[in-house]
């Protein structure tokens, strides 16, 4: 593999497998039993914790300059945008994969006592790994719901790099068209990632917990299916494959459409 990519690819595995195993950390915290973090029905923690989840991962990839995508739909959405290389998409996509599912191993074998403690309870077994929603009927508004979410992801995260006044990066790609103001969702900086995931987790979150992200969602639902958990139940991948992982990334697409018609008010 060429250098560059390896970099990439490093820094991208790396961040997704920090965002899940804090993510899926929290989530695991906060509703297995016999953990301290039980019970904490609090709206804002969830939201918060993952936007912290975000940033942290922005920080670990930070050193590799990958943009800290994390997600196939950031990924596809910045190329469609015009703002990413072609070239570099199955690197980052293989990368997120394996990481969102190393990630999720890892915090499954520290929480193992207590996903067997929560054996009868298979809906927080798989809570704790992938989204869902709380109202299945309205299918509608669920895959709304999720194609918007991805939707302000994506858009915020294009306009705030795009925009010459505020944070920009200067990468060398090694691709002519791409050796400046190459746009990335690192380049937002790590604490306003954090709280623009929050912000969108507030909105949303409550509705199908807010994917925004397949990667973030199929792979951890695998690890819950191939781990032998007591009492686990269906891993339910029709509903991540169509809300969790096909609204995302339809999202994704009008966002990239939607900011190449505003590009030329950012000069």
């Amino acid at each position: 593999m060429d250098p560059v990519l390896t970099t990439k690819f490093i820094g991208e595995l790396l961040g997704s497998f920090t965002l899940i195993a804090l993510g899926c950390g929290i989530n695991m915290n906060l509703t297995l039993k016999k953990s301290y973090g039980e019970g904490n029905t609090s709206s804002v923690t969830g939201p918060l914790a993952w936007g912290f989840a975000v940033a942290m991962a922005v920080i670990v990839s930070s050193p590799f300059d990958t943009g800290g995508h994390f997600n196939p739909a950031v990924t596809i959405g910045q190329w469609a945008a015009g703002v990413f290389p072609k070239e570099w998409i199955l690197t980052y996509l293989t990368a997120q994969f394996i990481g969102c599912f190393l990630g999720a191993l890892a915090v499954s074998f520290i929480y193992k006592g207590h996903l067997d403690q929560t054996a009868s309870e298979p809906a927080k077994l798989l809570g704790v790994y992938a989204t869902n929603a709380s109202i299945r009927e309205n299918k509608i508004q669920n895959f709304s719901s999720e194609l918007l979410a991805t939707f302000f992801l994506i858009l915020i995260g294009l306009c705030m790099g795009a925009n010459h006044a505020g944070v920009i990066i200067e990468n060398s790609t090694g691709i002519p068209q791409f050796t400046h103001s190459v746009v990335g969702f690192g380049s937002l900086g790590a604490i306003p990632a954090g709280f623009m995931i929050f912000a969108i987790g507030m909105a949303f979150g409550g509705i199908t917990g807010w994917s925004l992200n397949p990667a973030r969602d199929l792979m951890p639902r695998l690890v819950h299916q191939i781990l032998p958990l007591k009492g686990k139940g269906d891993s339910d991948w029709g509903y991540g494959i169509v809300y969790a992982s096909i609204a995302p990334m339809i999202g994704c697409l009008l966002a990239a459409g939607i900011y190449l018609i505003i590009k030329p008010y950012f000069g």
